[in-house]
């Protein structure tokens, strides 16, 4: 009777072990989830309070209608900056096709009794080829500078060299901004 009275003992111990097991297992389970929900709270509400102050600044007014319509009035107050920066700018565009906007560059030589290509056309036109074209010809004795108009590409009351209409050529390759 003592081996069975040991058995039931020893039997009822390692019951008791497996039901602390599970107890401690379910517990532990207990207290993962949990601290998941918590982190998953804290997250979401962090969150919020981040969108929150985005949409609604820092503004000290309590009531939702109020809020509302502070901010109506502040894009009330963007739209008009944003309408006269739209109207400087078409300005500005409308100014910049009259302003630099291609240039070219030729060097040659004229003449057979000097060095190199000190000689030069450069074309400078804005965004409706109009401008100048300046040549400079240098020689031993001097050097002579010409300015010529140029409209719309063409040549004004002077007619242009081979070396000014190259200049204009290349400047009219460039890309008017």
């Amino acid at each position: 009777m003592y081996n069975k009275l040991t058995q039931m003992s020893s039997l009822l111990s390692f019951a008791e072990r497996i039901d602390i097991t599970l107890w401690l297992a379910v517990l532990t389970g207990a207290v993962f989830v949990i601290s998941i929900l918590v982190i998953i709270v804290l997250v979401f509400s962090i969150t919020n309070r981040r969108w929150m102050k985005r949409l609604f600044g820092n503004s000290s007014k309590e009531n939702l209608k109020d809020i509302l319509q502070e901010h109506l009035e502040r894009v009330g107050v963007v739209q008009i900056k944003l309408n006269d920066v739209e109207n400087m700018l078409r300005d500005v565009q409308k100014a910049s096709l009259t302003h630099v906007q291609k240039v070219g560059v030729v060097r040659f030589n004229p003449f057979d009794d000097t060095g190199s290509d000190q000689s030069f056309a450069i074309a400078i036109l804005d965004a409706e080829d109009n401008g100048l074209v300046i040549s400079a010809l240098h020689s031993r004795e001097r050097t002579r500078l010409y300015a010529k108009p140029i409209i719309r590409g063409q040549p004004g009351k002077y007619p242009f060299s081979g070396e000014e209409k190259k200049a204009i050529s290349e400047a009219g390759r460039r890309k008017a901004c």
